[in-house]
């Protein structure tokens, strides 16, 4: 398969052009940033050099956006609604002028964004869960997901969106903590992506990308408040191990994202887990 994919020089883009590569498909990369995984720079703002870079291509898979460490350093409000919602739309436009019949759009688990706060017990996140947006990052994502539904269904277009857990770079114990409930490898990330363009969907769908995590809903409460626990439950090695290295279990747990539906849809196993980091 011909596979366009924006953000390449990104840490996900990075990891999906590579991992396609390796499976023998042929992948173009876009970015603003040169890297060895772009092959051209290109701005998703400009719809016409969008529309002719995409020529001949089978799928679009969009990792490119404006991020929420930007609405931090107080970038303005345009500039989200100009590269999320106006780039995604030049994409998926060019999708429908260059009949290329699948986009695959990442999106964010923080546009679950206030639904997520419980000060009883940790919130389960599936995709069941009603989006609570709470920036303009949140609602650019959030309004680029609804176009991506209106072109499904009114233009015949393979769109679907993959809402990633959190990759940023961070202290060994601060992301080995995330894995066990809201973190993400970008390899995992890219594997899901690489699965997804070998299915056709029914419908429009979306789907969380995480980590996965040892907890279940019985468990809700517990970490929460006492997480340490349930945590030793699951991975009693997790003591000493810890204390080796001197890390701290997290003191309480605000969430669990779940990517059951993507295990069941795509057939997406997460391989760089809690587990995984615990026993490197």
């Amino acid at each position: 398969m011909k596979v366009w994919v924006t953000g390449s020089s990104g840490q996900l883009g990075k990891a999906t052009v590579k991992l396609l590569r390796q499976h023998g498909h042929t992948v173009f990369g876009v970015d603003l940033i040169p890297a060895a995984t772009t092959d051209q720079i290109l701005d998703i703002k400009d719809r016409a050099a969008i529309e002719e870079s995409t020529e001949g291509f089978d799928a679009i898979i969009h990792t490119a956006a404006i991020h929420g460490k930007h609405y931090e350093l107080n970038y303005p409000r345009e500039t989200f609604i100009e590269t999320n919602i106006g780039g995604t739309l030049n994409l998926l436009n060019a999708c429908v002028k260059n009949k290329i019949n699948r986009f695959l759009y990442t999106s964010t688990t923080s546009i679950y964004g206030s639904a997520m706060v419980d000060a009883d017990k940790a919130v389960w996140v599936d995709e069941t869960l009603i989006e609570q947006p709470r920036d303009i990052y949140d609602i650019s994502k959030q309004t680029a997901e609804q176009l991506c539904k209106d072109f499904f269904y009114k233009e015949g277009l393979q769109t679907s969106v993959y809402r990633v857990g959190r990759f940023l770079p961070e202290a060994d114990n601060l992301r080995i903590n995330h894995r066990l409930y809201r973190g993400l490898d970008e390899r995992d990330g890219a594997e899901a992506l690489r699965l997804a363009l070998g299915v056709t969907f029914a419908d429009f769908e979306v789907f969380n990308i995480s980590s996965g995590s040892p907890f279940g809903q019985h468990e809700l409460v517990s970490i929460k408040h006492s997480p340490k626990e349930v945590i030793l439950n699951h991975y009693p090695e997790a003591e000493e191990i810890y204390r080796a290295k001197g890390w701290e279990f997290p003191g309480s747990i605000d969430r669990v994202y779940v990517c059951d539906k993507a295990k069941r849809c795509l057939g997406y196993q997460p391989e760089y887990t809690f587990g995984y980091l615990l026993h490197q």
